[in-house]
């Protein structure tokens, strides 16, 4: 009986063109898409319909009144996908496009202006380093002061020290500390490069190739003694060729890791020339992997690792703050592991360390405005998170944490070289060790997404 019901329906289809592909205007029916009526027959059979069951039904899929959807192919249920699974489609679909625009936005936000506004400072700090030949305390104090802008950028980088930083040891090479004053003083008693060629050559040579005599710490230490600007009559030609040295090759390294997440075409062609020159060209496109994730040609090889893989950089540099830059001190593990110690910047480096955590996660451009933003962009991974019933407590967790772990470091008794003992250290690293637990817990439940 069932079966001469769908007949019949499926006759009147026919005969009044109601069919799930568009009619003719011939027809009078101007092109609009009806749908056929045994829809309702399917419907009533629903419980027990399967794959391969014959139907009178023509070609096509239909969506049925539980929200079920089937597809007939030559009078035969060839699929059936039920309303749950084609809810799941739906909301993987959402997901991929929230976490896509998020990936994306911490590239175009976050990474690369962080990156270029570090090249922009040390390129200018350069200058100032060149003012001070001919110049007095006023020119070291300006370079003293573009130093802590530069280290500014480079501290809120290390959330996404992951890509360049590491992959090409940029890291390693520009902020290994301390610096070994030793083998400088011996350099210094042994060349003079300010006036001899071959001795500016192995100077340079020693910069470029070595960790522990080049990048921050090497200008850090030349140009500041106790948290102070050096008076200029203290620094000699040789230590100022030694700054400068070091301050153009942190230069060239900036711009390899804005090359490396902006892509080459789109850094300056100064800065391109610089790099072909140096024979320093990164062979990497981290921006448009990142943005791609999930595509072939890219290393997250799906969209939820990339937006992961930022949780786990908040994660690294959480964690070193706290177990390693303080906690070494702290703990009498190691008191000559103390980051900055001549600027004394320690404090202010770890400050914004996890303020570079909260631009990463909340898709925030490099501000020291963001010391007092405390809601995330909608395209990004905690703003996702929010709208999101799983993610959405681990997330509010984090939120709450990482203003915690802030305080925490800003209540930290200056300068740390001098209080690395005070109670007030131990307070932060317990704080910091909360976050990176709730990190921990969210990069989780964004794991169990896919």
């Amino acid at each position: 009986m069932k079966y001469f019901k769908i007949m019949c329906f499926a006759l009147m289809a026919i005969m009044t063109c109601s069919v799930v592909t568009s009619c003719s205007s011939d027809d009078n029916n101007d092109g609009k898409v009806v749908t056929l009526p045994t829809i309702q027959e399917l419907d009533s059979q629903n419980a027990t319909i399967k794959v391969g069951t014959k139907t009178s039904s023509a070609d096509g899929t239909y969506t049925l009144k539980s929200g079920d959807q089937v597809t007939v192919v030559s009078g035969v249920v060839v699929s059936i996908k039920t309303a749950a699974e084609i809810a799941a489609e739906e909301e993987e679909t959402k997901r991929n496009e929230a976490l896509t625009a998020a990936n994306q936005n911490f590239v175009q936000s976050t990474v690369i202006p962080t990156y270029k506004g570090l090249a922009d400072v040390t390129e200018i700090m350069i200058e100032a380093i060149e003012a001070i030949v001919d110049g007095g305390d006023d020119e070291v104090a300006e370079a003293c002061d573009l130093w802590k802008e530069a280290r500014q950028y480079w501290e809120w980088s290390e959330s996404h020290l992951f890509g360049a930083a590491s992959g090409y040891s940029i890291d390693p090479h520009i902020d290994t500390w301390p610096f070994d004053r030793t083998q400088f003083e011996a350099y210094m008693k042994k060349y003079n490069p300010a006036t001899n060629e071959k001795d500016a050559a192995i100077i340079d040579e020693a910069i470029a190739t070595g960790q522990n005599l080049t990048g921050f710490h090497a200008v850090e230490y030349l140009l500041f003694r106790e948290g102070q600007p050096r008076k200029r009559k203290d620094i000699n030609a040789d230590e100022l060729y030694f700054m400068e040295s070091a301050a153009n090759d942190l230069y060239l390294n900036s711009c390899i890791l804005e090359a490396a997440w902006a892509g080459l075409n789109n850094v300056s062609s100064e800065r391109q020339a610089l790099l072909a020159e140096a024979e320093r060209e990164p062979a990497d496109d981290f921006g448009w992997e990142m943005s791609n994730a999930g595509k072939a040609g890219s290393r997250w090889k799906t969209i939820l690792q990339g937006s992961v893989q930022i949780i786990e950089g908040c994660s690294d540099i959480t964690d070193e703050v706290g177990n390693a830059k303080i906690a070494s001190a702290y703990k009498e593990e190691d008191t000559s592991y103390i980051e900055s110690p001549h600027a004394y910047n320690s404090i202010t480096d770890f400050y914004d360390n996890i303020i570079g955590v909260k631009n990463a996660l909340y898709g925030l451009s490099p501000s020291t405005d963001n010391y007092n933003v405390h809601a995330a962009a909608t395209n990004s991974i905690i703003g996702y998170a929010l709208t999101n019933a799983t993610l959405k407590a681990p997330a509010e967790d984090v939120m709450s944490k990482l203003e915690t772990a802030l305080e925490a470091i800003n209540k930290m008794v200056r300068p740390f070289v001098k209080n690395y003992k005070d109670p007030s250290c131990g307070e932060a690293i317990n704080a910091l060790e909360d976050l990176d637990e709730a990190l921990g817990a969210l990069a989780d439940a964004y794991r169990k997404l896919e």
